[in-house]
């Protein structure tokens, strides 16, 4: 007896919209390009495409090969299971975005080049962290009194 496959309705982006996998990997690329500090402009010079094809793929309009990932990964220096972290998550629902100020100081703590600097600013910042965290706290229950 021969068994009647189904088709399953294909997926188009007009009436569909973008798959989410390519929304995701595409925020992920922009994450990785702001960190790096570069513009639309370089990361397409750097991969072999256009800044608006770029642009394309960040908005997850246009998918990314594999190949094209993959030499963005190699430009951003970053690896390629970055642009897949969280995918399918709910943290993946609300992307991270960062501040002005947290790309900065993420961008000037990968200049600097001593790995034992990196360390040690990266457990004082945890350090002051934790302590505004616990006086926070402290004021919450005081207020509460």
């Amino acid at each position: 007896m021969e068994s009647k496959k189904t088709k399953r309705p294909r997926r188009t982006i007009r009436a569909d919209g973008p798959d989410p996998i390519d929304v995701h990997v595409g925020q992920r690329l922009r994450l990785a390009r702001s960190l790096a500090g570069i513009n639309q402009t370089e990361l397409g010079e750097g991969i072999g495409v256009s800044f608006q094809a770029v642009q394309k793929y960040e908005q997850g309009n246009n998918r990314i090969s594999a190949s094209r990932l993959f030499a963005a990964a190699r430009f951003l220096e970053c690896p390629i299971a970055f642009f897949f972290e969280e995918a399918g998550t709910a943290a993946a629902a609300g992307a991270s975005v960062f501040l002005a100020k947290e790309l900065d100081l993420i961008r000037a703590l990968r200049r600097i080049a001593d790995k034992a600097a990196r360390d040690s600013i990266l457990q004082l910042i945890r350090q002051i962290g934790l302590s505004h965290r616990g006086e926070s706290e402290d004021r919450k229950r005081h207020a509460a009194c």
